[in-house]
């Protein structure tokens, strides 16, 4: 049940169910009140009675009988014994009763009721005669009336006591939830991610409770993937400095005498501290992506520009490697998008140089760019042996090398960097690949990132800083 419903619930059994209660003993003290005897006035009893009677004694007469209580009855007789006014079942006004009749009925009804005869005003004919009976018990025998306000006051009871209950139990169901929810926090904030959520029933708190567990399994992710970050770099910076101690002691042994091994070992150093330079940058680029440090060095780049920079060194490297490429930029002038420039050319560049890697020499790489209303496509393909089906579902994954790639220097940082580069500056990148006919890499890059930090904010460093 929703929060919502339930609070109206809980305001219905605080608020509205006394107040109707309140409201149904009003209706029936009034109705009560509306079936009392009503004394007549002074024009109503002449007519009555249907001759006149002094005023004044009958004012001073309708005032004794108003103070009485209204389960008392009445019946005024003048001094010829004529009934005057009467709310006494048997005593009809207008008619004229002798002494012996009133007794029958005083007698015939003693049992359940006590009489009373008073005088308590005197005419200019005599005194007006006020029989008054009363039930013995207080009360008068229950009208349909009076039944009908039991029956209402007893349901409105039980409402009152279903309300309440239920306002209890809803309240100890938020209670028992809201504790429950907040304890699961607590454990998962000490780092207990294992920690069941379990919230009964459906509405908000069940809503938040998933929302719980979908941070609990984030922050599970990403403990494993930290955990494999760290065991990956201690990995693979290893392997590379493990060589380089190696050549060094061999030169400092002496193992390596003549200039031609010498030279032939700092080589072998140098080549293995670039790779470390690399593997550092790597590093330094998908730490920056895990911060929001980057997104200080938003700014608008110049598409043209940028794009055209990085078909100019993929077509140096195509040539330096023995590959062919083929270059197809149609993007007009003036075109930019927001972009830290140097980790989107670091994303751009991984990509081209997986192509330009897994392609065979004579093989060919292509660069294509074309404008949109609102974004850049921009397409990197090659004629390589492709990617496995069963690899393309984690090619963006932290560490993940594919069959084709497992022998492969690097940390397995390459697409991982790409994916976060694309989700941090609302790219799409879509990949198809076939094996044996090569890949295709499509990156669309919007003219505008919704919600992007303000240009203004920073400096974009140079590219390749």
């Amino acid at each position: 049940m929703r929060i919502r419903t339930q609070f109206y619930l809980l305001v219905a059994g605080i608020v509205v169910v006394p107040v109707a209660v309140m409201a149904g003993f009003y209706f029936a003290w009034r109705l009560q009140e509306s079936h009392a005897p009503r004394v007549p006035g002074y024009e109503e009893i002449v007519q009555l009675a249907g001759r006149t009677v002094d005023r004044a004694a009958w004012e001073e007469l309708a005032r004794f009988m108003e103070r009485k209580p209204p389960t008392v009855e009445f019946t005024v007789l003048d001094t010829g014994m004529r009934v005057l006014f009467s709310s006494i079942e048997g005593l009809e006004a207008g008619r004229t009763v002798s002494d012996a009749e009133v007794l029958d009925r005083i007698r015939a009804t003693g049992g359940r009721y006590l009489y009373q005869v008073d005088s308590p005003v005197r005419t200019g004919e005599g005194r007006l005669v006020v029989l008054t009976r009363i039930t013995r018990d207080g009360r008068r025998p229950p009208s349909p009336f009076q039944r009908l306000f039991e029956t209402f006051a007893t349901l409105l009871a039980a409402l009152f006591v279903f309300s309440a209950a239920g306002s209890i139990l809803i309240a100890r169901s938020l209670t028992q939830s809201v504790l429950a929810l907040e304890a699961a926090t607590r454990r998962i904030a000490a780092g207990e991610l294992d920690v069941p959520v379990e919230v009964r029933g459906g509405g908000e708190l069940a809503v938040l409770a998933g929302s719980l567990v979908r941070m609990r399994d984030a922050l599970k992710e990403d403990r494993t993937r930290r955990s494999r970050f760290i065991m990956g770099i201690s990995h693979d910076l290893k392997t590379p400095l493990a060589l380089i101690k190696g050549y060094a002691e061999a030169i400092g042994d002496g193992m390596a005498d003549d200039p031609e091994a010498r030279d032939r070992c700092v080589e072998i150093i140098g080549s293995k501290v670039d790779q470390l330079d690399g593997m550092v940058d790597d590093l330094i680029d998908f730490v920056r992506m895990d911060t929001a440090e980057w997104r200080r060095h938003l700014r608008p780049v110049a598409l043209a520009a940028f794009l055209g920079d990085l078909a100019r060194r993929s077509r140096e490297d195509a040539e330096l490697l023995g590959r062919r490429a083929e270059i197809s930029l149609d993007i007009p002038e003036g075109v930019s998008a927001p972009m830290d420039e140097r980790l989107a050319q670091r994303a751009l560049e991984n990509i081209v140089n997986n192509a330009l890697r897994y392609t065979e020499p004579g093989g060919l790489v292509r660069l294509a760019a074309r404008a949109e209303p609102d974004r850049i496509v921009l397409t990197i393909s090659d004629d390589g042996p492709g990617i496995p089906e069963e690899d393309l579902p984690r090619i963006f994954d932290l560490f993940y090398r594919g069959t084709s790639s497992r022998r492969e220097q690097g940390l397995g940082l390459g697409l991982a960097i790409v994916r976060g580069v694309a989700d941090s500056h609302g790219w799409e990148v879509r990949v198809r690949s076939e094996p044996g006919k090569g890949s295709e890499f499509e990156i669309s890059i919007p003219l505008a990132v919704p919600g992007a930090s303000d240009p203004s904010l920073g400096e974009s460093p140079p590219a390749g800083a």
